[in-house]
């Protein structure tokens, strides 16, 4: 998590320090002091003060319960979370995360890798290095870190009922460091399919040439305005709000869900492809 600026901390940052040096001098207590309550180094008291370094959320935890802030500290450190997620994404997909995080229900095909909300943090960091060989490891895991955050609208109260397409040839495509890494993401997929936080469909090979080759798309259903799509084609995503484009998305959906296999046969396929990745 960085700020605006190379070496500047991030403003909420800054502000979650100021509330936690202000909540341990009203105590009387120094950094040493603190330290010892929450098992802490006082450096790394001073680093979170100072807003030089994202503090755990061990730490910022264990401030709240032992300073009696009232989940001051916790609150501050979810805001700027979820703004460093943002600021992570690529412009040209933050108006498509917003609409995530409104969405009572998201319908995805993914002819090619799998539907980012579904991916392991190793998935993503492979597919993220294979995108750009010449990234930083930081930046390459504030873009992880970013996808990842994204998830968290799946295990929310009430989550978007998400409905996801995807080419069988997915589940056998080597990714990163295969096979444990594709075993390891299989299996989540899987233990994602059975718990209900997705409801998974396989386009099986066999179905050969259909509409939904052009690529990847989303349709997402919002409370109280129409239906929105994404398409992914290979240099930046667009969000599609015209009503006859998204109905002719919806109809090509609607037509790939019509040929994918129901969702307790794509749960045996994907079993079976988890225990093809041997080393």
């Amino acid at each position: 998590m960085t700020g605006n600026r190379a070496g500047a901390p991030h403003p909420t940052l800054v502000s979650l320090g100021r509330e936690l040096r202000l909540a341990r001098e009203s105590h009387g207590w120094t950094q040493q002091d603190l330290g010892r309550e929450i098992h802490f180094s006082d450096s790394q008291i001073s680093a979170v003060e100072t807003g030089r370094r994202p503090p755990s959320p061990a730490l910022v935890h264990r401030a709240d319960a032992t300073l009696g802030t009232g989940g001051l500290l916790s609150r501050l450190l979810e805001t700027a979370q979820a703004t460093a997620s943002r600021e992570a994404l690529p412009e040209w997909f933050r108006p498509w995360a917003e609409i995530e995080q409104t969405a009572t229900a998201l319908r995805s095909y993914q002819p090619l890798v799998l539907d980012g909300l579904l991916q392991t943090p190793a998935y993503a960091r492979a597919m993220f290095q294979a995108g750009d060989p010449t990234a930083s490891e930081d930046a390459l895991q504030r873009a992880v870190d970013a996808r990842i955050h994204r998830q968290q609208i799946l295990s929310r109260p009430n989550p978007p009922r998400l409905i996801t397409i995807l080419e069988e040839s997915i589940l056998h495509r080597p990714i990163g460091d295969a096979p444990a890494l594709m075993r390891t993401q299989l299996d989540h997929l899987a233990t994602t399919s059975r718990a209900g936080t997705a409801e998974i469909h396989i386009l099986r090979t066999e179905v050969g040439a259909h509409r939904g080759l052009a690529g990847a798309f989303a349709l997402a259903t919002i409370p109280g305005h129409p239906d929105a799509a994404f398409i992914d084609p290979q240099l930046r995503g667009l969000v599609i709000e015209t009503a006859t484009d998204v109905d002719a998305i919806r109809h090509i959906w609607e037509g790939l869900l019509g040929e994918a296999l129901p969702k307790r046969q794509s749960l045996k396929l994907i079993q079976e492809a988890t225990h093809s990745w041997t080393t």
